[in-house]
This record gives C-alpha cells, sequence and structure tokens, in this order.
C-alpha cells in the first residue's frame, strides 16, 4: 500500500464539517447568530468542493490541498467565534495569547495552501523547480514565523475574519525583548499572507501559458473564478455604503456566490472541465453581448435622434407618432442586424437538408471508416448543437472510433442514442450529450436519424472498400508467397535429383563399367557383380518413383482423389481412417483440385506426425452444393493457434485461397486439432 493513502482525508471531512455546524451553535449560544453566520457559506463552499474533489480523486494533491484549505477555515472559524463568544461575556483572558498564536498561524497557513494548490493545479505536480522551492520555502515560514512572534512580540495581535472583534490583542509573557525585532517582522509577515495568495495566481496563469489544450481548458476554470471573485468585490466595494443599508439575509445573498467562484472553479477544472469549453463560451458571449448593446445603442439613439428632430419641428404629439414610426421602420434592421452578430459569433446554422448535403459532400473525402465517423462526429454536433458527440462502431457500439466536443469517453450518459443500420445488419452508434441550448426537439431526432443512415451507408462502404483493399494486399503476398514457394519447390526438386537418383545412377554406371572389365578376367565375379547393379537399378527405380509420387503420384491421376489418400494413410505409423461417405462412386475433380486436396492432406498428415503426438488421425472427405471438403482430425494435443507460426500450412493456404476456397484450423488443448478446406468444385465428374 502507497503511504498517501494512509492520508487522513475523511477525518479531515468529518472533522471540517463538524467545526462548520459548531460555529453557528455557538454563536447562537453567545447570542450572536448573525456574526458566526458571516463566514460559514465560504468554509462551507470550500468543504464542499473539497469533500467533493478528495472522493473522486482521494490520492489527487490538488484534492487533499483543497480540503486541508477549508479544514484550516473550518478550524479557525469554530476557534476564532468560540473565543469571540467568551470575549463578549468576559474580558480579555490572560491565557488568550495561545489562542491569537494559533489563529496567526492558520490565517498564514491557509494562504500557503492555497498557493500549494495553485502550484499543483491540475495534474498533482510541479512543472518548473522554482515551484518547488517556493512552496518549501513558504511551508518553512508558517512555524518559522509563529516561532519569532511567540518569543518576539511582547503583544499578539490578530483582525481577520475568525472572530468578530475589528481586532484582539493580548499579552504574550513567553516574549523575550531583546527580540523584539524578530517579533516586529513576524508580525508584519505573517499579516501579508495575501502575497503568497497572489503568487499562487501569478505560477497558475504561468502554467496556463505552459502547457497543452486539455490541461488549459482544466486551468481556465479557477481563473475564471479568480476574475468574477475580483469583479465582484470590486463592484461590490464600490457600492459598499449601499449595501450596508440593506437587510442582513439580502446582503449574504449578494455574498453567497462571490464565495462560490473560486472553488466551484477547482472542483470543475480537476473532476468536470469537458463539461463545455468555458474559454469559448465566455469569449462569445462577451463578443455578442458587445455586438447586441452596440446594435442597441444605435438603434435607440437613431429613434431618439429622429423623435428630437420632429419635436423641434411639429407639435409634440405628431412627433411622438414619428418616433414610433421610426422605431418599428427600423426594427427589421435591428433584427438583420441582430443576426448577422450571431451569425458571426456563433457561426452559421444550417438547415436540416443543408446539413445532410455537406455532409454527404464530405463524406465523399473520407477514405477510411475511422475517418468517416469523425466527419460524421463534426457534422452532428454542428447541426444539432450538442456539447459532445461520439460515434462508435461494432454491433453493439463497443468501439469508439471518432468524436467532437470531448475525448472518445464522454463525460456523462448520452442524451440521444441512435444506431447506424445499414440493411439487416448494425455497423454502430451515435450519442449526443445534452444541446448547449436548450433541449432536443422531434425535429433534432429525426436530422439525427437521417444523418444516422446516411452515415451507415457511408461507414458500411468504407468498410467494404477498406476491406477490398486489404483482400488486395493479401492476394499480393499470396501470389508472391506462391511464386517464392514454386522457386523453393524446383530448387528442392533439383537437389533431391542431383543428391538421390543421379548418385544412384552414377553408381549404377560406375559398377556397369566394372562388370564389363571383369568379363575378361572373372566370369563369374562379373556375374556377381552384375547381381549387385540389378540391385541398385532397382533401388534407383524406388526412388525415382518416390521422387515422382512426391510430385504428384499417380494414383492420383489413374484412381482419383480417394484411392490417393487412402494409399497415403495406409503408410502411416499411426492408425489413420479415410472417409469417402461423402463423395459419389467414382466421383473425380479438375486436377487443380485434386492435387491441392491431396497435398493438404499428405501436409495435415505429416504436422500430425510431427508435432500433435497423436494416436490416431480421421480424414473425411465430402462433396456437395458445388464445393469439396476436405477435413482432418487428430487425437493429439492441441495447440494455441494465434501462438502458431502455421508456416507448413501458408503455402496451402495460399493454394487453396489461389483457387478461390478457404482453410481453418480448429484446435483445443488436449483434444486435439482439426484442419478444414473448402474449394469450389462445381458439378463432380463420373468416371
Amino acid at each position: 500500500m502507497h503511504v498517501t493513502a494512509r492520508w487522513p482525508g475523511w477525518v479531515v471531512v468529518f472533522a471540517g464539517w463538524l467545526a462548520w455546524l459548531a460555529t453557528p451553535v455557538i454563536g447562537a449560544l453567545a447570542g450572536h447568530p448573525g456574526e458566526a453566520l458571516r463566514s460559514t457559506p465560504q468554509v462551507a463552499a470550500y468543504l464542499a468542493a473539497g469533500t467533493v474533489l478528495f472522493a473522486a480523486q482521494p490520492l489527487s494533491p490538488v484534492a487533499r490541498g483543497l480540503l486541508a484549505f477549508a479544514g484550516l477555515e473550518a478550524a479557525g472559524n469554530v476557534i476564532g467565534t468560540a473565543y469571540s463568544a467568551h470575549l463578549v461575556k468576559e474580558s480579555t483572558p490572560a491565557w488568550g495569547w495561545p489562542v491569537i498564536l494559533l489563529l496567526q498561524g492558520i490565517a498564514f497557513a491557509t494562504s500557503i495552501v492555497i498557493f500549494m494548490v495553485c502550484a499543483l493545479f491540475p495534474d498533482g505536480k510541479y512543472q518548473r523547480p522554482y515551484e518547488r522551492r517556493m512552496a518549501v520555502i513558504l511551508r518553512a515560514a508558517v512555524p518559522l514565523l509563529v516561532v519569532m512572534q511567540l518569543i518576539g512580540s511582547a503583544r499578539l495581535t490578530y483582525s481577520s475574519s475568525y472572530v468578530w472583534q475589528n481586532s484582539v490583542s493580548v499579552g504574550n509573557p513567553v516574549a523575550v525583548p531583546a527580540l523584539a525585532g524578530l517579533g516586529a517582522v513576524a508580525a508584519v509577515a505573517i499579516q501579508a499572507g495575501i502575497v503568497a495568495l497572489l503568487l499562487g495566481v501569478a505560477v497558475l496563469i504561468a502554467r496556463y501559458r505552459r502547457f497543452g489544450p486539455t490541461e488549459r481548458r482544466q486551468i481556465a476554470w479557477p481563473l475564471y473564478g479568480l476574475a468574477l471573485t475580483g469583479c465582484a468585490i470590486v463592484v461590490l466595494g464600490a457600492a459598499h455604503s449601499a449595501v450596508n443599508t440593506l437587510p442582513a439575509w439580502l446582503r449574504y445573498a449578494l455574498y453567497l456566490p462571490v464565495v462560490l467562484f473560486i472553488p466551484a472553479g477547482l472542483a470543475i477544472g480537476i473532476v468536470r472541465y469537458q463539461l463545455l469549453d468555458i474559454q469559448l463560451v465566455v469569449r462569445r458571449s462577451v463578443v455578442y453581448g458587445a455586438l447586441w448593446l452596440l446594435i442597441t445603442a444605435a438603434y435607440t439613439g437613431v429613434a431618439g435622434a429622429l423623435g428630437v428632430v420632429a419635436g423641434r419641428r411639429v407639435p409634440l404629439d405628431l412627433a411622438i407618432v414619428l418616433t414610433i414610426v421610426a422605431a418599428m421602420v427600423a426594427a427589421p434592421v435591428r433584427r438583420r442586424l441582430e443576426r448577422l452578430a450571431d451569425r458571426v459569433v456563433f457561426g452559421r446554422r444550417l438547415s436540416g437538408y443543408e446539413l445532410i448535403s455537406q455532409l454527404g459532400t464530405r463524406l465523399e473525402a473520407s477514405p477510411g471508416p475511422e475517418d468517416v465517423a469523425g466527419t460524421v462526429a463534426a457534422a452532428v454536433r454542428l447541426g444539432l448543437g450538442a456539447r459532445w458527440v461520439r460515434v462508435s462502431l461494432g454491433r453493439r457500439g463497443e468501439r469508439p472510433v471518432a468524436s467532437a466536443g470531448i475525448n472518445l469517453i464522454a463525460p456523462d450518459d448520452p442524451v440521444l442514442h441512435v444506431p447506424l443500420v445499414h440493411g439487416p445488419d448494425v455497423v454502430g452508434a451515435i450519442d449526443c450529450g445534452p444541446k448547449t441550448e436548450g433541449r432536443y426537439s422531434g425535429h433534432d431526432q429525426e436530422l439525427l436519424a437521417t444523418l444516422g443512415r446516411q452515415a451507415a451507408l457511408a461507414i458500411r462502404n468504407s468498410q467494404l472498400t477498406t476491406e477490398l483493399s486489404q483482400r488486395f494486399d493479401e492476394l499480393g503476398e499470396s501470389r508472391a508467397r506462391l511464386v517464392h514457394a514454386e522457386a523453393a519447390g524446383r530448387r528442392q526438386l533439383e537437389r533431391d535429383i542431383h543428391d538421390g537418383v543421379q548418385q544412384e545412377l552414377v553408381a549404377v554406371l560406375a559398377r556397369l563399367g566394372l562388370a564389363r572389365n571383369q568379363l575378361r578376367r572373372d566370369k563369374e565375379l562379373a556375374e556377381t557383380t552384375l547381381k549387385d547393379v540389378l540391385a541398385d537399378g532397382r533401388r534407383a527405380l524406388e526412388s525415382l518413383q518416390e521422387l515422382v509420387r512426391g510430385i504428384h503420384p499417380p494414383v492420383l491421376t489413374d484412381r482419383g482423389l480417394l484411392d490417393a489418400v487412402r494409399e497415403r494413410a495406409a503408410r502411416l505409423p499411426i492408425a489413420a481412417e479415410v472417409s469417402g461417405d461423402g463423395l459419389p462412386p467414382d466421383a473425380r475433380f479438375g486436377p487443380d483440385i485434386e492435387g491441392a486436396a491431396y497435398f493438404f492432406v499428405c501436409e495435415a498428415l505429416g504436422n500430425v506426425l510431427k508435432h500433435a503426438d497423436a494416436t490416431r488421425a480421421v480424414v473425411r472427405l465430402q462433396a456437395g452444393q458445388g464445393r469439396l471438403t476436405v477435413e482432418v482430425h487428430d487425437d493429439g494435443r492441441g495447440f494455441a493457434i494465434q501462438a502458431a507460426a502455421q508456416s507448413g500450412l501458408r503455402g496451402l493456404r495460399d493454394r487453396i485461397e489461389a483457387l478461390g476456397g478457404r482453410m481453418e484450423i480448429s484446435s483445443t488443448a488436449g483434444r486435439g486439432t482439426s484442419v478444414s478446406a473448402w474449394l469450389p468444385t462445381g458439378e463432380p465428374v463420373h468416371v
């Protein structure tokens, strides 16, 4: 088990939520529930984001950092609330100095943790040495500054959101007067935790500029959360006096979204960053909003200017009527300008017929099934306005091959699903995620079904084209192997003749010459030599017959395939049964078919003897429906078909496939092997 797996994350989750619940209870008991509730929305937001991230990715340093920040915030709030409640009823206690010191340390530590979250976001790794060095320095600064405060500050002061009062202060009995300088430095540094937060934002921006598109989409979420938070703080700060006049519950309602932006951005950036392209949405929304405001301002200005001019020259009633007429006349122009702005920002939205026509044109230029699937995914997403589209191949759509808007794996369950059907076959499926705007209509479903039929036809055609191309490649390779096998066979035949029959005939000729010389000197010795020559001649004839039988056995030409196979089986050292019940009596086939079938049986039986360790083999021959079926089965040990080279049968496979047939091998460990071949014959010839 990894050491990191023992990190007490769920203990932090439980303790954080318990502290969050305890804070308002303490405030209510002290008679100040509003003060206690002031920071609970922010703590709840970070606790929720940290809990979600930790549940989704418990080993992620980013999830743990965010959860640690939320836990520290919850702890600081409950400690500060309890201390504030005590100060409401009692004077400043002498034991308050450790509480103040603890609150200072927690406040500074939260800034350091946020820096580390930014420096590790989103992959949980430091990408540059300076990021790691900054994290180490800031982590070491927390205990160092706390110790400097402890030994150097005669009076400890804290002013932050953890306490109700503007600031709390208490004497420090442990301080050393001679070290007052250290305390002053620490007091300033420990209140400047915002610097660590700004450094974290700077590091996050630098990582955004450095990373690729996927990581940028993740980092964009917290960056936009930070930007929205900053804008909201500026707006609410500018309207501070007006906001303070509102009821407390309304002020909380205004501030609540502000505290949600950053934790929501961090959580979405890790868990659901594929939800939508936030950069594209924000950019388009800003551009469209600016164009819309410009058009509206121009429209209002024209109508208003006409009313002002008319009001100076005609009665007021007539001027109002003219202004209304001018607004009505300018309204179509305004609508046309708005449609133009929509097209410029969001692109031209195609009608169903245009989408189908364009898809057909694009499919013509897509050669392979994967290319077709990619074209279909892009076209469907554009036409339907879907957040994501995924195209899968296979009867059950089990093989995703293309997508638009996301990776191949969809972020959630599809809203629309259409199978790609071509005739009786299902070749794949199209899955669509939610629509970017609104919901799918019945027209959208009909359009997707139409696109699905067109896509299914294109995908099936591309599959057939690919299969045909593969067949051509296999045919070329098969022809090359046949030529190579024929050349190798000629060389082997030449070696067999040279090393076998030729040498035996040379020996016969040499003995004949010896016998002729012996006739002059010793007739009896010559007669003995001639007997040996006769035996050598018979052996040479047998060798020649065996060689011819290996090339093309005479029995195959004279009596047919069944007798040739039976003769070959009879010479095996194991029991071999030949079944020809499936052949018509005296059936003959073409020489090529009979030769291919015979040598297929010979090769298969040879493999049985060499590799199968079998005790029995069965050969079955059957003809019917225009084809000859040959099967060789043994009771040997079997083998793994995928792992076997099958080099011995490759030549036979090529020869059989060259005749329009096919070959199949099936084997099970411990249950033997079956090798089958099917050859086209037409009708058998009876002789």
